[in-house]
């Protein structure tokens, strides 16, 4: 995918009520290792998060490196008054016309809405802007709150995979599900 060819040189920036989703910044290296380290926030995920704010660093790094190569689009999830990061949302794993979201919320932001503000936003611009067919998002069974989000967006449960994901710290593996929005017309 080439995001500056769709968005030009600069990082694409959306403001809604609450939230501004904006690129990730090596001054946000420090509130990105607070709330992943929250293992109530890091649960689900393939990864424990950042090991330290040098860390977290590096990881933005990599998301902004990610951008430019046209792999992945990571937002910061920042507040929208004090600027602050809770969370992140991301497009990746293009391949045609589809590609695979994801999401992670500092805990003290669930139950808020605010995550819905941020997928809303990114299915229009996976649609409306990077002209993708299908979004699709892989969750833990477990992951009920994640799973209600999708549904409230119309997203279909499709499958089981089976042993799908594996911890990236613990090695564990562990049965996921697969939930797709396509764009109707």
């Amino acid at each position: 995918m080439n995001f500056t060819q769709l968005f030009g040189t600069s990082f694409p920036t959306i403001q809604t009520e609450r939230i501004r989703l904006r690129k990730l910044k090596p001054e946000d290296a420090p509130t990105l290792y607070n709330y992943y380290s929250n293992e109530n926030v890091y649960r689900y995920l393939d990864w424990n998060g950042p090991e330290s704010i040098e860390k977290s660093n590096d990881v933005i790094n990599i998301w902004n490196e990610g951008y430019e190569k046209g792999w992945i689009i990571r937002f910061a999830i920042a507040d929208k008054v004090s600027d602050e990061v809770i969370g992140t949302i991301f497009l990746s794993e293009f391949v045609g016309r589809r590609a695979e979201m994801g999401y992670e919320l500092s805990e003290e932001y669930w139950h808020s809405g605010i995550m819905s503000e941020a997928v809303n936003e990114v299915l229009s611009i996976g649609f409306n802007q990077l002209g993708l067919v299908r979004i699709q998002a892989i969750v833990a069974e477990e992951n009920i709150a994640s799973r209600s989000l999708l549904t409230k967006f119309h997203f279909k449960e499709e499958g089981y995979l089976r042993q799908y994901e594996c911890h990236s710290v613990t090695g564990e593996c562990r049965d996921m599900l697969i939930y797709s929005l396509v764009q109707k017309g």
